[in-house]
């Protein structure tokens, strides 16, 4: 077990306040494996969808996952009760390809399989992706890992995807391809990939993504049928639209985007989405430049995963283990030639405990995730050398920047 004394005492008591949520959630899972019957408390998780999806695929109704949601509402009541809270399927077709074997296992083993399995793929991505030997990269994430294991949702999958493509893509770019184009289960979540992919010129890895996409949507198609893509386009995306627009409090607090930020205050919809897209689109366009502008791999791929929780508006904390990686990189990174100042440190610190405080934050409206993420934003731009501030000049690098070949200086 590495040694947390010699981090700085704020990072260490986001380690501890990470390692003591982990255990409270670990013995709290362990009182409902013993429980006769699974309580209503563990049952209310969005892993519900996950499992019910497999048993639906398994008995040949995959149709009520990707038509009204009342009917599929049904099926979990079926299996929870009557009492059990209100949950809707949000995912394409060819997520199912994923989950259906989860509809072999009663509920509680078919949670730990999925944990434990993308878990697995988390820890391995995120290895590759920041290195080992770093104790950083525990403490960075450890929040994350708290409060997925606790909603028990797929946000281990989908960071161990975007962190495996991102750190394969010079090394292995077909591989980092195929992960990418698993992805799309997720498509709000790889909206910056494409971009950066083209500053890079990684041809085979774009060709790798695209087969991959257009392969599971094949496969779905021919497995579930063609009518369950239009199902998920005629009755899935617009409830979740429908979700974007209507839901509150535990659904806003939830959403570090400066949309989400806003709907937690109070903001009306549409002005809130106005909101957002004042700060997403110059992020965007920041960022694309940044893509182009930074001389090292590393650097834009923390650009990326940070900047992506500021341009959409629909992610999640569970979806937060991607922000996390590059917190481990940036609380280590001193380029500049001087030690980090406090104000970088309490920032990041705060940043690495957003997946365990933004709730509870939103229930007194006390929305902060959008505010430190723009702080962390500017920060990894500042690390990466990069200014866009200052009258006169449009790109200003450090005195202690090293340029460094590009690893895109020649097409894969």
């Amino acid at each position: 077990m590495h040694d947390l004394r010699g981090i700085d005492p704020l990072y260490r008591l986001v380690a501890l306040s990470a390692i003591a949520l982990i255990c409270k959630h670990a013995i709290v899972v362990i009182w409902a494996f013993l429980s006769p019957e699974t309580p209503a408390w563990f049952a209310d998780k969005d892993f519900a969808n996950y499992w019910m999806a497999g048993k639906l695929t398994l008995s040949g109704q995959v149709m009520d996952l990707f038509g009204p949601q009342p009917v599929y509402f049904q099926h979990l009541q079926a299996a929870f009760g009557n009492s059990f809270p209100w949950h809707n399927w949000s995912y394409p077709p060819h997520y199912l390809l994923l989950v259906w074997p989860l509809g072999f296992f009663g509920y509680e083993a078919a949670m730990m399989l999925f944990l434990g399995s993308t878990a697995a793929l988390f820890v391995w991505a995120l290895r590759e992706f920041v290195g080992r030997g770093n104790v950083m990269t525990w403490v960075a994430v450890g929040p994350f890992v708290a409060h997925n294991f606790w909603v028990a949702q797929n946000g281990f999958l989908s960071a161990g995807l975007a962190l495996g493509a991102l750190a394969l893509r010079e090394r292995r770019p077909v591989l980092a391809g195929v992960l990418l184009g698993v992805l799309t289960i997720k498509p709000q979540l790889g909206l910056l990939f494409p971009f950066l992919l083209l500053a890079e010129r990684r041809w085979s890895m774009i060709a790798s993504a695209g087969t991959t996409a257009v392969a599971l949507v094949g496969l779905s198609a021919a497995i579930f049928g063609i009518d369950a893509w239009k199902g998920y386009v005629n009755e899935v995306l617009p409830y979740q639209a429908f979700v974007m627009r209507e839901l509150e409090d535990t659904f806003t607090a939830m959403l570090p985007s400066v949309y989400g930020t806003s709907r937690n205050s109070g903001v009306e919809t549409d002005l809130a989405l106005l909101f957002h897209l004042v700060v997403a689109v110059p992020v965007a366009a920041v960022t694309i430049w940044a893509f182009f502008s930074a001389k090292q791999a590393q650097d834009r791929a923390n650009l990326l995963l940070i900047g992506l929780f500021l341009i959409t508006p629909y992610a999640l904390t569970y979806d937060l283990g991607l922000f996390a990686a590059p917190l481990a990189l940036l609380a280590v990174d001193n380029r500049q030639g001087s030690a980090t100042s406090s104000r970088e440190t309490t920032l990041l610190a705060v940043a690495m405990l957003l997946p365990t405080i933004m709730m509870p934050l939103g229930y007194f409206n006390v929305p902060i995730a959008s505010v430190v993420i723009l702080g962390v934003f500017l920060l990894a731009l500042r690390r990466a050398g990069l200014r866009i501030w200052r009258p006169g000049t449009s790109v200003e690098r450090g005195p202690a920047f090293t340029e460094v070949p590009s690893p895109a200086a020649a097409s894969d």
